[in-house]
């Protein structure tokens, strides 16, 4: 079983658990805007026409989607009935959901969860404008609980792929704190893990201008900040903020070393304090 269909099956089972009838994720050209919850839908893949993906608490799994992008969406074994279109999704959209009949239509906005706030004002619109005149557009709910339950529970797979970046991680700190040495700048030291991460052939799991964040001595900026030319000296503490990403999952740990001054006479040249 692909990664997408536990996903699909794990919101279905959500669905179920909070008795909400269908949740739809409604997008159009998602290589411009994409709905965050595609990549559990439909993974790496774009839609381009007005699409609507549908799950019901039934177990129903229906994608209604241009005739274009129909055979790519089949090759992924997930949604059980494809609808393709040529001409408009408002039709077709309409009858499938007057024939589900669902009390309760969960779409992706939340105030809360920027994860669960996919769906476009305009798309938004468009949805109550397609379904004026039946008792549906007064059913629409948030989809933030199915989605935050959904991230939040993570599947085999998934925990494989998040155990396999924090292993990477923290092999990086480790060969990174044997390569430390006073005199190096903070950017040196960056230089260096990002260099590691492409030896492990691994993302970042955020921008490179600040991951690592890397901040030695009382005067290094802390925070959301990048490397600076700030030097390591004995007696700073250093801290670190990295992650990779493997397979689209990440790790974000953070680390904290000490650079003993000359005065203090441990054996080892630095103590770790986490």
């Amino acid at each position: 079983m692909s990664l997408i269909q536990e996903k699909v099956n794990q919101a279905i089972a959500i669905l179920k658990e909070q008795e909400i009838d269908m949740w739809l994720t409604f997008v159009r050209e998602t290589s411009g805007v994409r709905d965050p919850v595609l990549d559990f839908l439909i993974g790496p893949n774009d839609l381009t026409w007005p699409s609507a993906l549908i799950l019901t608490r039934t177990g129903q799994k229906i994608a209604i989607i241009g005739n274009l992008e129909k055979e790519s969406l089949e090759r992924l074994n997930v949604f059980d009935e494809i609808i393709g279109y040529d001409t408009a999704v408002s039709a077709l959209l309409k009858e499938t959901i007057t024939r589900i009949n669902p009390e309760r239509i969960a779409v992706n906005t939340s105030r809360n969860n920027v994860h669960a706030d996919g769906l476009t004002h305009a798309m938004y619109e468009f949805l109550r404008e397609y379904l004026a005149g039946t008792p549906y557009a007064e059913r629409l709910v948030s989809a933030e609980p199915i989605i935050s339950a959904l991230r939040g529970r993570k599947t085999p797979a998934e925990q494989a792929r998040v155990l396999k970046a924090v292993q990477i991680t923290d092999e990086i700190f480790k060969k990174t704190f044997d390569f430390i040495k006073v005199g190096m700048t903070e950017l040196e030291v960056g230089a260096y893990m990002h260099n590691l991460a492409r030896e492990y052939n691994v993302e970042l799991a955020w921008p490179a201008d600040n991951c690592p964040a890397v901040n030695s001595g009382p005067d290094s900026p802390v925070g959301h900040n990048g490397p600076t030319n700030t030097k390591i000296e004995r007696g700073h503490i250093v801290h670190f903020d990295f992650g990779v990403k493997y397979e689209g999952y990440c790790s974000d740990i953070q680390r904290v070393c000490y650079v003993l001054r000359e005065d203090e006479t441990e054996a080892h040249h630095r103590l770790w304090l986490s």
